[in-house]
């Protein structure tokens, strides 16, 4: 797919076959209207990592705690952000609520919007080495999130482990319902809870470094990494699918089974299958 920019697009959020928004590094975002893909008039220079958008509007976050908000089919800085962090990661299900993960100095920070503005909860104990990667809020509000090495539940306060930690670091993380979720990350993990069986860990070590998941059905979902990577799940089993490019691939985001949408390093755009 022809791209209008080089650089790394760190996200994608697909609304409709014809609506879907990519961002990334140095204030990036990118709209398709179905036809082609063109520069979204982005207010911002810095680098974007995540972006979501539900009920006609829709949130980019990133660097120094920029929170980016759609409003009408235009992107603008919201102006009181609550902290400088770094904004990992942001989903929606409705304008009046979503949730945003990163990390400001040693403390791990979630950021909660109630349709008028965002709260700002600090998270776990500080800790220079611990890491909030990227969240996912479901349709009836549940959140879980990429954190260290464990898939994570938000509770309103905080975040409660639902996996046992491994020596994996998780960086995607999405979920089918509040029953059932998926994280993947490094050394060719690909991670999936459900609230019946706990936790189910596949590791591939001929794989490389995960950094998105998505799909659109418990039997539909896709991970995407390094060296150009795409995996799909069907239910019962991972497996690669071809890859047109050996570009780092780090967003994965779609509104049906054929129609899905991956983006990566270079300005990289597919689409399939």
């Amino acid at each position: 797919m022809p791209s209008t920019t080089t650089a790394t697009l760190r996200d994608v959020a697909a609304v409709s076959p014809t609506e879907a928004y990519a961002v990334g590094f140095r204030g990036t975002v990118l709209r398709w209207d179905g036809l082609q893909w063109s520069a979204a008039g982005s207010p911002t220079s810095v680098d974007l990592y995540s972006v979501t958008a539900a009920g006609g509007g829709g949130w980019a976050v990133g660097e120094g705690g920029t929170f980016l908000s759609l409003t009408g089919g235009t992107w603008s800085v919201y102006g009181s952000s609550p902290t400088t962090a770094l904004l990992k990661g942001v989903s929606a299900v409705s304008t009046g609520g979503a949730i945003a993960v990163g990390k400001e100095g040693d403390q791990r920070q979630a950021f909660v919007w109630d349709g008028a503005q965002w709260t700002k909860f600090a998270t776990g104990a500080p800790n220079p080495n611990t890491e909030v990667s990227d969240v996912f809020k479901v349709a009836d509000g549940t959140s879980f999130a990429a954190q260290d090495s464990s898939i994570t539940r938000w509770t309103g306060t905080d975040w409660e482990s639902l996996t046992t930690p491994t020596t994996t670091l998780l960086q995607g993380v999405w979920a089918s319902s509040a029953n059932e979720a998926f994280a993947v990350g490094s050394s060719g993990v690909l991670m999936r809870w459900t609230s019946t069986s706990g936790r189910t860990l596949e590791q591939r070590a001929p794989f490389p470094f995960f950094h998105g998941v998505w799909g659109s059905s418990p039997s539909d979902v896709w991970a995407v990494g390094s060296g150009g990577v795409i995996m799909h799940w069907n239910g019962d089993n991972w497996t690669q699918v071809a890859s047109p490019t050996t570009q780092e691939l780090f967003g994965v985001s779609g509104t049906g089974p054929d129609d899905v949408w991956i983006v990566g390093a270079g300005g990289t755009l597919l689409h399939g299958p």
